[in-house]
């Protein structure tokens, strides 16, 4: 009698068995949580260059104000790629600095009789040469650290591959790109040049 049921029984037996059903468990699971915990790592990165990009900016633009600042860029920018390449050693930084009369003038375009209302100056239309470059702008913001009293955009760029591949997995781009803009008024350390305006026409 017991012969014959001997197949069943042992058929129960491994069914009841649950031995290595850890092993198994982890095998689906690690590769997911392992993935997860690279993308935390990852981005935890990106908001600590952030974090130490903004930090060095301004202490920077505190620097850049001062009447030493427009002689001391170089020194400067020089510091602040120094703290960024501390944590990203393979980073590109890059440095602009626009400056500008007022607040007011911040990125605002030159002013302009657009008859045609095209949005650009052509056709003879008359506008006002604000930074008196001979040209039409629409920002009207002069490159460089500007004179005392003046308004300065300065923006820093800064571009580095991520830490891990996991990129590659979600259809990313290999390249973080990360920028930073603060707004500085230079510090009233001389009289501030006067406003040159001289009207044109576009060709």
């Amino acid at each position: 009698m017991i012969g014959w049921l001997a197949p069943y029984l042992r058929r129960c037996a491994l069914q009841r068995d649950e031995r290595g059903t850890t092993m198994i468990e982890f095998a689906i699971i690690a590769p997911t949580f392992m993935l997860m915990l690279i993308g935390t790592f990852d981005l935890a990165h990106q908001v600590y260059v952030r974090a130490i990009l903004d930090g060095a900016m301004q202490a920077a633009a505190r620097a850049s104000a001062l009447e030493t600042g427009p002689s001391s860029v170089a020194a400067i920018d020089a510091a602040v790629r120094s703290q960024v390449k501390n944590i990203a050693p393979a980073a590109t930084v890059n440095f602009s600095r626009k400056s500008y009369f007022g607040y007011n003038d911040v990125k605002r375009a030159e002013a302009l009789a657009d008859q045609n209302g095209n949005g650009i100056c052509d056709n003879n239309e008359a506008y006002e040469d604000e930074n008196n470059n001979n040209r039409w702008d629409l920002d009207i913001g002069t490159a460089g650290a500007g004179n005392a009293r003046d308004v300065v955009v300065y923006r820093v760029d800064v571009a580095y591959d991520h830490l891990f591949p996991l990129y590659k997995f979600v259809g990313a781009s290999k390249n973080i790109q990360i920028n930073n803009e603060t707004l500085l008024k230079n510090q009233p350390f001389g009289r501030q040049g006067n406003k040159s305006i001289v009207s044109r026409t576009c060709p």
